[in-house]
């Protein structure tokens, strides 16, 4: 069949395809340095962010819930019930000091690399953006839009109780 193909491209005067073209020989010393370029994936810190929360709390489980489901086991963020500390409240880490149970109970605390606490909204967003939604904390952090989150926050804050 080769043999057919190749007198019809001779006979008719067309080109040959490229399935028909000898291949140049190539040889490893010829082939130019081949550069690898990394794929870009999302940093993932050593240890994860540890989330407070209160385990009593309707909202507080809802958040975690979340937060399970858009982490998908990959270990990004941690969860601690401040309730299991008690009244000695939870100690940060080497350094990073004790956060008092009644702060943890008034605002979700987020303790990130090297015992960097964040509170409030700004934790809700950090352990968000943790887990892959740095899209909707990006939107989230628009200057009316945040100011919106924050007070959404304060209100739910105080008011998760009842």
């Amino acid at each position: 069949m080769p043999a057919v193909a190749a007198s019809l491209v001779l006979i008719l005067g067309l080109r040959s395809p490229p399935a028909l073209r000898p291949r140049p020989a190539v040889s490893r010393a010829s082939c130019p340095v081949a550069v690898s370029i990394p794929f870009a994936r999302p940093s993932v810190p050593a240890s994860p962010l540890q989330v407070l929360y209160d385990g009593t709390c309707a909202v507080c489980l809802t958040n975690k819930a979340l937060l399970t489901f858009f982490d998908r086991k990959r270990g990004r963020v941690s969860f601690v019930d401040i309730n299991a500390f008690g009244e000695g409240g939870y100690r940060v880490g080497e350094g990073g000091g004790v956060i008092s149970r009644d702060e943890a109970m008034r605002h979700i605390h987020v303790i990130g690399p090297g015992a960097a606490v964040s509170s409030g909204a700004d934790a809700v967003l950090s352990a968000y953006e943790a887990v892959g939604l740095g899209w909707l904390v990006a939107v989230l952090r628009l200057p009316i839009i945040s100011l919106l989150i924050r007070a959404v926050y304060a209100f739910v804050s105080k008011h998760r109780r009842q």
